[in-house]
């Protein structure tokens, strides 16, 4: 999943930045100098419309998984459609971090943050990608992830007006029709009964979505926070 990709990222940037005390880790630091990474300072053409990478490797990165609560089939659908406008694998830069670090997947001897440091040092070296550009991006998908809920709230004011404000209108017009015309009240309470039904059945189905949409959103959110927070721990380190 996604999710793991963006954990592996921020953990290796900000993990391998962390300054280490002098003579420990020199041989490992020393085994990095990429006499395996020559063979990747090529580009390596790969496609970067629509596409989503495959995550990077969690088993050598020391994640925790963004917990989220259990959501209905609705709700994940709802979800999904907000993580297609927010996904960090189908931006640039993720294709940037691709481009250097899937050629390294078959050197068995570099180890998973080794390898991932060594791509993100070649396309800075070869293309500019920059830490900040990496963290950046997670920004962008928040400011893409807020227009999805200013749109979502602008959508059900408009959907609240049609479908609950113009019901209540009915509501009330049925009510006073019962007052003046009382030969008519069997009828008349009738039809108040259908229009109040369907004011329920409006109110329920804005509340589900606007319930789905939310948490969907909160989760959303989390996720980038955390993801963002693991970057900067990584580069701060």
């Amino acid at each position: 999943m996604s999710n793991k990709f963006f954990d592996g990222i921020k953990h290796v940037i900000i993990e391998d930045d962390d300054p280490k005390p002098a003579g420990q880790g020199q041989g490992q630091g020393q085994a990095q100098p990429h006499t395996e990474a020559a063979p990747v300072a090529a580009p390596v053409a790969v496609s970067t419309d629509n596409a989503i990478y495959p995550p990077v490797s969690a088993s050598a990165i020391n994640t925790q998984p963004v917990s989220a609560q259990p959501m209905s089939e609705e709700t994940e659908h709802c979800y999904q459609r907000i993580l297609a406008k927010t996904n960090f694998n189908a931006t640039q830069v993720a294709a940037t971090i691709h481009k250097y670090l899937d050629p390294l997947s078959s050197i068995a001897a570099l180890d998973e943050r080794t390898r991932f440091k060594t791509a993100v040092v070649q396309a800075k070296a070869q293309e500019g990608l920059s830490q900040e550009k990496i963290l950046a991006t997670f920004d962008g998908l928040k400011v893409a992830l807020q227009n999805e809920q200013e749109s979502f709230a602008a959508s059900a004011a408009a959907t609240k007006q049609r479908e609950i404000d113009d019901r209540q209108k009915k509501v009330q017009e049925v009510t006073d029709a019962i007052a003046q015309k009382q030969k008519e009240i069997s009828q008349l309470q009738q039809r108040l009964t259908d229009v109040t039904s369907e004011l329920v059945a409006a109110q329920g189905k804005i509340q589900r979505a606007e319930s789905q949409f939310t948490i969907a959103a909160q989760r959303r959110a989390l996720e980038i926070d955390q993801e963002k927070a693991k970057y900067v721990s990584l580069l701060q380190g």
